[in-house]
């Protein structure tokens, strides 16, 4: 790589970790950008996490902003649900999917994120979807399923979500929720979350 090609990597990697996005920011807004490097791990790293974003706030109504960086303590994306329920989100864009490291790296941060006499936050562990690895292995729903903090699943496929899940800890944050299945005419499925009525003052 000449000394051009690497002063541009650098200007990109600054551009892409330098800016942040909240809900309102569209993904098309970041693709139309001129200046990028697709194939660079900076680029797709935020691309994954403004997928994440996009599809979590249309599909399940969470408001999120865009944290990811170098000094984002682990955390990608942050935001709330249901007005009072904090949200944190890890965002995972590996070959080998989705490991027990992890979960466990998604429950240190999930514990360094609680304040006191607060609810801790609800930590998801966003991974992209891959025909060949369509589901989480045992080991990882085992971290997953034991944690006494809350914590959710989710499998993101480019802008679609395929999959989300909550454990116990969660499950009991998140009362009135429910995630089902629906499918168009062709067979396509895609998931259908209703979110519980808002409760009066």
């Amino acid at each position: 790589m000449n000394s051009r090609n690497v002063m541009t990597t650098l200007f990109l990697h600054r551009l892409f970790i330098n800016k942040r996005y909240n809900s309102t920011h569209s993904l098309e807004k970041f693709l139309s950008q001129k200046e990028k490097n697709v194939s660079s791990t900076f680029y797709r790293g935020t691309l994954f996490e403004l997928q994440t974003m996009s599809t979590l706030t249309t599909t399940t109504g969470m408001i999120l902003d865009h944290v990811g960086g170098k000094s984002d303590g682990g955390i990608d994306l942050r935001g709330r649900w249901f007005d009072d329920l904090q949200i944190i989100v890890q965002c995972k864009n590996t070959k080998q999917g989705c490991t027990p490291d992890h979960v466990r790296e998604l429950i240190g941060t999930v514990t360094s994120s609680r304040e006191r006499r607060r609810p801790s936050p609800i930590g998801i562990l966003a991974i992209a979807y891959h025909p060949k690895r369509p589901h989480f292995t045992r080991d990882v729903l085992g971290h997953f399923n034991k944690s006494p903090l809350p914590l959710g699943l989710a499998m993101i496929d480019d802008a679609a979500l395929k999959s989300i899940m909550f454990n116990s800890k969660a499950q009991s944050m998140l009362k009135g929720l429910t995630i089902s299945s629906q499918y168009d005419t062709e067979g396509n499925e895609s998931l259908y979350i209703s979110l519980p009525p808002p409760q009066k003052p």
